[in-house]
């Protein structure tokens, strides 16, 4: 059973049974070669076989005619070498030469053959097969044509060096009957051939607006994954929409550049741009890193939380981690400003941890957002922190105090919370950090890190 049908595969490969097609040529002549080569096995097959059996019936119908069986045995022998050179798969770029090849031998060999026979209308049935077969071979109409008048001209000009005379009624039919199939074969010619090339020029217009709806469709997708976090960008379109989540456990972080809007009347526009993207876009890679979610920007604020929309025991690990790397990113830019007299942008930094529910608002643009109280007390976080600071309430202090120095603020006033614990944070300590200002995890970290992954534990 499995020699059957690894045999039946093979047959596929090189037979016409071919799967669809991934594209279609880029020109005429090569969708042609293509047709060709998707018959030429089949084709070869038969050819060289096809005129065998008649070898006998020439010998018993024209036995004077020695030349007829050689004629034939030299479509077989002719087909054999097609069909070898047609499977090594090494000349697929000549699938239509090797059609109009083997064309060529039966239409012009069918017209020496029925010369030679001197057209007996038996002979000349054959012939009128021969020419009609010709209109469906799959090559381009001038080799069609010069096919077929090259076998007329065989056969008139043999026919003339064998007298053969059409004296007779019946053969005078025959000759009609050849007349009218020739008509009927060009005309057949021109139409399957424009028939062809109308289908082509229409399977590569859709294949191109194919090409356009993918290539908008890839654009799309992009600009909906600049917009929204992939899991949530995938649901809405699957869905359409995206259901709001609760989120038991996740941190949030506010950032803000303090007295921007003074510092930013010192600039030009241009220049304004310029230093909040380029502060951005340092945030923006921060965030890649530690798996972070940019929820948005407010003018000089920079939004962004750990554990949403995909849940993780390490959110407010991440988070914290991300908000070192910002501050630290921050002083070796105002560093670099002062030194060249450039005006310098000092950042707050507020963290809560807590529950939420997160979700797509809005129906012409969409916005992931996220809402709760937890989200409030992270902006107070940030309002009631200091210039350079990372602050963070007692909830995210809970989860961090293990693997970050800190430094307590006691209970301190925040605007609608009343006092709230709040607590500096310092740096990853020492037994943890690879820098003096602890702001980059050792291997030693790391390896806790991905002990919390693992075992998912809440730190």
């Amino acid at each position: 059973m499995a020699v059957l049908k690894h045999a039946w595969e093979r047959v596929r490969d090189y037979a016409i049974f071919e799967s669809e097609r991934d594209a279609y040529p880029q020109s005429f002549s090569e969708e042609l070669n293509e047709q060709c080569g998707r018959i030429l096995f089949v084709v070869s097959i038969i050819t060289s076989v096809a005129w065998l059996p008649y070898i006998y019936l020439d010998a018993m119908l024209h036995p004077e005619e020695p030349l007829l069986p050689v004629i034939r045995i030299g479509l077989s022998v002719f087909s054999v070498a097609i069909f070898i050179l047609y499977i090594s798969k090494r000349f697929l770029q000549y699938n239509m030469l090797f059609l109009v090849l083997i064309g060529a031998y039966l239409a012009i060999g069918c017209g020496l053959i029925t010369a030679l026979a001197d057209a007996d209308p038996v002979y000349v049935g054959g012939y009128i097969f021969i020419l009609t077969v010709m209109a469906l071979v799959p090559v381009d109409r001038r080799y069609a044509l010069v096919i077929i008048a090259a076998s007329l001209l065989t056969f008139f000009v043999v026919g003339r060096f064998e007298n053969i005379s059409f004296n007779r009624a019946s053969d005078r039919y025959s000759l009609q009957d050849l007349s009218s199939a020739t008509v009927v074969a060009i005309a057949f010619i021109y139409l399957m051939h424009n028939t062809r090339l109308a289908s082509w020029l229409k399977s590569r217009k859709i294949e191109q607006q194919s090409e356009e709806m993918r290539s908008d469709k890839e654009k799309i997708d992009s600009l909906l994954l600049n917009i929204l976090p992939p899991v949530v960008a995938e649901e809405l379109k699957g869905q359409g929409y995206v259901k709001p989540v609760f989120y038991p456990a996740a941190t949030i972080v506010f950032t803000d550049f303090v007295g921007f809007t003074k510092i930013s009347e010192t600039l030009t526009p241009d220049q304004l741009v310029r230093e909040l993207d380029s502060a951005f876009s340092r945030f923006d890679r921060v965030m890649d890193k530690y798996g972070l979610e940019k929820l948005k920007t407010i003018g000089d604020s920079y939004m962004y939380a750990g554990g949403v929309p995909l849940p993780n025991a390490t959110h407010a690990i991440d988070a914290v981690l991300g908000a070192l790397e910002i501050q630290s990113f921050v002083e070796q830019s105002n560093l670099e400003k002062s030194q060249s007299g450039r005006p310098v942008f000092e950042i707050r930094i507020g963290i809560n941890s807590g529950p939420l529910m997160a979700g797509v608002v809005g129906e012409k643009k969409f916005v992931y957002d996220v809402w709760g109280d937890s989200v409030n007390l992270a902006s107070r976080m940030e309002s009631s922190g200091g210039k350079g600071r990372i602050n963070i309430s007692e909830s995210t202090y809970a989860r961090i105090k293990d693997y970050f120095e800190t430094e307590a603020r006691g209970q301190v006033l925040a605007k609608n919370k009343g006092a709230v614990g709040m607590y500096f944070v310092k740096g990853l300590k020492k037994e943890y950090a690879s820098d003096p200002e602890g702001r980059t995890p050792n291997e030693r970290f790391q390896a806790i890190y991905r002990k919390i992954q693992e075992e998912n534990i809440t730190p």
